[in-house]
């Protein structure tokens, strides 16, 4: 809970370069990404697409961090965000269950191939947790990613530890010992945390809401780019490269660090960059129209 949050209160220090906020924001996607996986899967049943709305509910974590107003409160905050994107995913859509009784009916490995037996095991592992009740289903999938603490769990469900207890020791009466074992082996192959590429996307899609080239409406013949260099947002124009920062809490404002410069970025209704105004020593010096990508 303290690491969370200072790393909170890190990535939304206003008197840090965007660089340093953006590091901090990272290392709460480390900390969290398993975390906002298994609720995901808990609710999509699909490891493709729990990644996807993990992602997801992570930039857009990083987008309203300043709206958080109690860093300590970050994981049960990141859990609502994570089941907002999950409705979106499944909203007019019923999925298809397996029955409890048919997922326990695993054939013996006897005359078949170990990896074929291995497979349809996992198979119906995944087919009897997702028959377990929600909440049952939810401390389940926590539980065995990464072998979170009842305390953490609880943290992030926003319920007693005493309760995430009961419904772990509940779940386990209605499954067999083997079966929640596969289970685990299973989910595990899947959790971000086994390679960088989750924290990259991330990344990637923060920085991505600024990259792109600027046409300036009254001087057209002057372009600016916003581009990613070394995990760093660079912006360059008539030949000038400045490296851009947040210094006041606010993504829709970047500065240089080299002088007083500064962009005000405008969003869609979608949360795309449509443009920025650029001042200088807080004077308006031109108003720019995004036209591409970088």
């Amino acid at each position: 809970m303290d690491e969370t949050v200072k790393l909170v209160t890190r990535a939304c220090d206003e008197r840090s370069t965007f660089a340093a906020r953006q590091h901090a924001f990272g290392e709460l996607v480390g900390c969290y990404q398993d975390m906002a996986f298994g609720c995901a899967y808990a609710f999509l049943r699909d490891y493709f697409r729990a990644e996807e709305a993990a992602q997801e509910a992570f930039i857009t974590a990083w987008q309203r961090l300043s709206q958080l107003q109690q860093p300590s409160t970050f994981a049960s905050w990141l859990r609502s965000i994570v089941i907002s994107r999950c409705h979106r995913l499944i909203r007019g859509k019923q999925a298809k269950l397996v029955s409890l009784d048919s997922a326990n009916r695993v054939q013996a490995p006897g005359d078949l191939d170990d990896e074929m037996a291995a497979r349809d095991l996992k198979r119906s592992v995944t087919s009897a947790i997702n028959r377990l009740p929600h909440n049952q289903r939810m401390v389940v999938t926590l539980f065995y990613i990464n072998e979170y603490s009842h305390e953490q769990i609880g943290e992030f469900l926003s319920v007693p530890r005493t309760t995430v207890a009961k419904r772990l020791h509940t779940a386990r009466n209605r499954l067999k010992e083997i079966l929640v074992k596969g289970f685990q082996e299973e989910i595990s192959d899947f959790r971000p945390s086994r390679s960088r590429s989750f924290a990259g996307k991330v990344r990637a899609g923060i920085f991505n809401t600024y990259v792109g080239t600027y046409q300036f409406e009254r001087r057209p013949e002057l372009i600016a780019t916003i581009r990613i260099v070394d995990d760093r947002l660079i912006s360059e124009a008539a030949g000038q490269l400045n490296e851009l920062f947040s210094n006041d809490g606010l993504d829709t404002e970047l500065s240089t660090k080299e002088y007083d410069g500064k962009g005000k970025f405008s969003l869609n209704e979608h949360g795309e960059v449509t443009h920025f105004i650029y001042y200088e020593f807080g004077r308006e010096l031109g108003r720019a129209r995004k036209i591409g990508a970088a």
